[in-house]
């Protein structure tokens, strides 16, 4: 019986290189993802300007005041049921100067009249309120809003307060010198305005008569008869104002004069507080927008069968866009 003779072992299979996708692919995968990520991050503030920019356009949706619209109906019987165009009033007015002014070559309406704005505003004293009411002077109809008249209290005065149109204020039964205000050496305003050509040189703008308008108020805390208050000492006039420390604000702004004023919130303070970090995501919302539009383009690229479709779209856009953009040119700067 014959032993069978040992077989040499078999060589050892080389291990596979580890797979490694193409750089394109690779780089179309990150772009994915931030796209992805960056809504996500962002969704909040982004439904934030979307409600917000809504409310704008929409001035009657989610009012905080009683609000009503009224078509040609409510009009009817009235002056303005039948109102002419502008080009008959422009007529009108052309004949009037005519008559009036007898030029030796007579004025004549060259080209069709238009109103320079679509509406016509009015507004109404009435049971404690004020009713504004608004007029649709090229198609009819309008709104009624009606906000309650705030009684403005006049406003407790501290017993520092001082400056010339304080003292214009005070009670005449009584009257006292009228004082200059608070004037310390080298104010903030002659500061600036010493300032102003040296930063003028320095940057190339034409020197001139320098003019300070505004400078900020400084304010401070102050104890005057056993009370704090709080000062404002505005070094341009020399006014000293003041508010108990512990006073309210008259009003709070209601919901939705809230979140219009957050849309129009921007700029970077001078110091890290809410506003600033506000500023910090206008920002981050403007790069996003940005941001997701190209990305958008480059992923839509890598889809062979949307290039052409997708292409006569952008071309659709891009007409529209523009042909948008020179129409609301024209109306804004009719405006101006």
């Amino acid at each position: 019986m014959s032993v069978a003779e040992p077989q040499p072992d078999a060589p050892a299979s080389a291990a596979p290189a580890p797979y490694r996708r193409p750089f394109r692919k690779r780089a179309m995968h990150v772009v994915r993802r931030a796209h992805l990520y960056f809504g996500l991050f962002l969704f909040p503030w982004a439904v934030l300007y979307g409600v917000t920019a809504f409310l704008f356009n929409h001035p009657t949706a989610f009012s905080d005041a009683p609000t009503a619209s009224f078509g040609t109906a409510a009009l009817k019987g009235t002056p303005l049921e039948a109102l002419p165009s502008p080009t008959e009033q422009a007529e009108r007015v052309v004949a009037k100067l005519n008559e009036l002014q007898k030029p030796a070559t007579p004025y004549k309406l060259a080209g069709e009249a238009k109103y320079a704005r679509e509406f016509a505003f009015a507004t109404v004293k009435a049971e404690g309120q004020t009713v504004n009411v608004l007029f649709d002077v090229k198609n009819g109809g309008g709104t009624v809003r009606a906000n309650p008249v705030r009684e403005k209290a006049e406003p407790e005065r501290a017993p520092f307060a001082t400056g010339p149109a304080l003292e214009a204020k005070r009670d005449q039964k009584a009257p006292r010198p009228v004082r200059d205000g608070i004037r310390l050496a080298d104010p903030l305003h002659e500061r600036v305005k010493a300032a102003v050509p040296a930063v003028l040189a320095h940057t190339g703008f034409p020197a001139g008569e320098v003019t300070v308008t505004s400078v900020p108020d400084i304010t401070f805390p102050v104890e005057a008869d056993g009370r704090v208050w709080t000062a404002n000492y505005n070094a341009l006039t020399g006014t000293v104002t003041g508010a108990p420390a512990d006073a309210k604000p008259e009003s709070e702004p209601s919901t939705r004069r809230f979140l219009t004023r957050l849309h129009l919130a921007h700029g970077y303070p001078g110091e890290a507080n809410g506003k600033w970090f506000w500023a910090l995501v206008v920002d981050a919302m403007a790069l996003a927008m940005c941001f997701w539009g190209l990305s958008g383009l480059v992923m839509w690229w890598q889809i062979k069968a949307a290039r052409w479709p997708g292409l006569l779209i952008l071309l659709a856009s891009a007409a529209c866009a523009t042909a948008l953009a020179v129409s609301m040119w024209g109306a804004l700067a009719a405006r101006a």
